[in-house]
């Protein structure tokens, strides 16, 4: 499985420091309100689109359900608000790869020059940034490589310049799923698969959420799916929206082009009573197509649908790590870490995962 095994994350949102380790296959974070849960989705984002100096912008935008978001709104990415301090994330990849990602916010007078880790510009209490830094490197070894991808903007926040780190390929591929009900990349996915002659791996993870399902298929650019009883296709926009919340992430799931799916609030949009068949249509799919998967929940009957999906499946048992991510009084961000036995355990004596202290 090409993915990650631990990651660290510095000033970054929220979270002024924190470390989570031994990653799996699927792995589920918990927490209250504003613990981090999305943060850290979003970091291993960032890690993936390291070259990428549009991703911060595109994160933002997901965020905040809008299709654009200002390039000032970057500073948000940075803890406290405080664009002097980097916000830096390190993973280490399941061959061993370490990458680490630090973000720079500066100001540059000429639109056309290279970045040279310029002072911020700043009058009393106003700072003023037009450039952000993607400073990122790769150790493999005793090997470092170090590399740079920036863009500039003027003073109407419209992009003047930018450049792609040179001599990087990025590996591994990842998607962002948002708590939106509909991902904007479902019909992407499916003409992908679709292409890929796995019409009927789509159709059969339907039936399993409704047997009444017959048919899928992508149609002026819009999904129809056809039910039993129907004369003609609904488009999924006219279905149910746990109907299309559920075929956004298995379509997203089953798309053999992605190595990594960060999943954010899987339980948003569904009815209870799909959680286990969603669970058990993602640990199917990453195991079918070695795919690492990120989630994220707050919903203790999702924990619930979960257990009793593994308890059916002790094959998959191995396959996930559950973390709640909590910011102690003491020790600040903690990740505390259950696999299937403490998740078991929890369920059946009713304890709280969601919240340890």
């Amino acid at each position: 499985m090409d993915g990650f095994k631990n990651i660290k994350i510095n000033n970054f949102r929220g979270i002024d420091h924190l470390e989570i380790d031994d990653f799996s296959r699927v792995n589920v974070f918990l927490g209250q309100n504003n613990s981090g849960k999305s943060s850290v989705l979003e970091a291993i984002t960032l890690s993936l689109g390291m070259s990428n100096p549009d991703m911060p912008q595109a994160i933002n935008a997901t965020r905040a359900r809008r299709p654009f978001s200002n390039f000032i709104d970057i500073k948000y990415f940075f803890n406290k608000l405080n664009v002097a301090i980097s916000p830096e994330i390190t993973m280490t990849q399941t061959d061993g790869t370490i990458r680490h990602l630090s973000l720079g916010l500066t100001y540059v007078f000429d639109e056309l020059a290279e970045p040279k880790n310029e002072p911020i510009r700043q009058t009393g209490s106003i700072v003023y940034v037009n450039t952000l830094e993607m400073n990122f490197d790769l150790t493999v070894g005793a090997s470092k490589q170090q590399f740079k991808s920036w863009l500039r903007v003027n003073p109407a926040g419209i992009i003047v310049n930018r450049k792609i780190a040179d001599g990087y390929m990025e590996r591994l591929r990842g998607w962002l799923i948002s708590a939106d009900l509909m991902s904007n990349n479902t019909v992407n996915d499916l003409t992908e698969l679709f292409k890929r002659n796995q019409k009927d791996v789509v159709l059969s993870l339907l039936k399993l959420f409704d047997s009444k399902i017959n048919s899928v298929e992508i149609l002026n650019d819009d999904v129809y799916i056809g039910f039993d009883g129907l004369s003609e296709m609904l488009p999924s926009r006219m279905t149910g929206d746990g109907l299309r919340r559920y075929l956004s992430i298995v379509a997203s799931a089953a798309n053999s082009m992605t190595n990594i799916i960060m999943l954010d609030e899987i339980d948003n949009g569904l009815h209870y009573s799909a959680y286990k068949k969603l669970w058990e249509a993602l640990f199917a799919l990453a195991v079918s197509t070695d795919k690492q998967i990120f989630v994220t929940t707050h919903s203790k009957e999702t924990l619930q649908k979960l257990n009793q999906m593994l308890a059916e499946h002790p094959e998959y048992q191995n396959e996930m790590r559950l973390y709640t991510i909590e910011n102690t009084l003491k020790k600040g961000f903690q990740a505390y870490k259950y696999t299937y036995e403490g998740l078991s355990g929890a369920c059946e004596n009713d304890v709280e995962l969601r919240s340890i202290v």
